[in-house]
């Protein structure tokens, strides 16, 4: 029986085949299909009310990009950044950028002030984040915990209001 295959070779050929197909996904149009769901969220974002909706659309996009699935070698990557001992990327951008900024002040920052930042600043730097977030899809291995920790970041980039615990 030289044809003949077990049942555990033919689940390993599907499992095997299902990950390669969503990294071929990921890699066509996952990469590109997220960015007009970030800009659709950004601009939801832009009406303040609309943050926690957002916040879902955020998911979706990232969700859009990798179909739900792991894509291949994330088990080697998450092994590496347990034994390394810097930081993640989003967490060595945060000391730079708003957030950092806000938290490392003793007090919040006023109305006033929030209220300038966003009408000379935010609204444009919300863009240029949202921006930044949606970048890391081009890079060859989908990172959605630093997509999703970018995104978090949002509200704070555009009104300097206190990041969100994590």
């Amino acid at each position: 029986m030289s044809g003949a295959t077990t049942p555990g070779r033919k689940r390993q050929v599907v499992k095997s085949a299902r990950g390669w197909g969503g990294y071929a996904w990921f890699m066509t149009f996952g990469t590109f299909l997220p960015l007009p769901v970030f800009l659709c969220g950004y601009l939801v974002e832009l009406t303040f009310i609309g943050a926690p909706l957002a916040q879902r659309v955020y998911r979706f996009g990232v969700f859009l990009s990798t179909l739900g699935q792991r894509p291949p070698g994330a088990d080697k990557l998450e092994s590496r950044n347990r034994d390394d001992s810097k930081k993640p990327f989003a967490e060595r951008i945060r000391t730079h950028a708003p957030p950092g900024w806000v938290e490392r002040r003793a007090t919040p920052v006023g109305t006033g002030a929030r209220a300038a930042w966003f009408v000379f600043v935010g609204w444009w730097l919300g863009a240029v984040w949202t921006g930044l977030a949606w970048s890391v899809l081009l890079l060859p291995y989908p990172f959605p915990d630093l997509i999703r920790s970018l995104l978090a970041d949002l509200p704070s980039v555009m009104t300097l209001a206190p990041p969100a615990a994590r």
